[in-house]
C-alpha cells in the first residue's frame, strides 16, 4: 500500500512525472551508448569493455525502473479507475442512488 500511496502523491503533478519519465528514457539510452562503446573497445581493452559493460547494464536497470516509475505515477489515475471496487449488490447499488 505504501508504494500505491507513493505512486499517487507523486501522479499530482504531471510535470513532475514526466520529467521522471524522461529521466528514466534518458538513463536507458546512456546505458545503451555505453554498451556500444564496450563492444568498439573489446579488442582493444578487454578489461574497459567488460566495466562498461557492467555500467551499462546498470544503467538499463535504473533507467527502466525510473521510466516505469515514471509511467506509472502518469497513468496512476487511469490505473486507479480500472481497479475501483464497484459495487454490485442491489443492496449497495440502492446505497450509491
Amino acid at each position: 500500500m505504501f508504494i500505491v500511496r507513493w505512486l499517487g502523491n507523486l501522479a499530482q503533478n504531471y510535470q513532475r512525472c514526466f520529467a521522471i519519465f524522461g529521466t528514466g528514457l534518458t538513463i536507458f539510452m546512456i546505458g545503451i551508448g555505453l554498451f556500444y562503446l564496450s563492444a568498439k573497445h573489446y579488442d582493444a581493452q578487454p578489461l574497459l569493455a567488460e566495466l562498461l559493460t557492467l555500467i551499462a547494464i546498470l544503467l538499463f536497470a535504473i533507467g527502466i525502473g525510473t521510466a516505469l516509475v515514471g509511467y506509472l505515477s502518469l497513468t496512476y489515475y487511469r490505473w486507479y479507475i480500472f481497479f475501483k471496487k464497484r459495487k454490485t449488490s442491489p443492496r449497495d447499488q440502492n446505497d450509491q442512488q
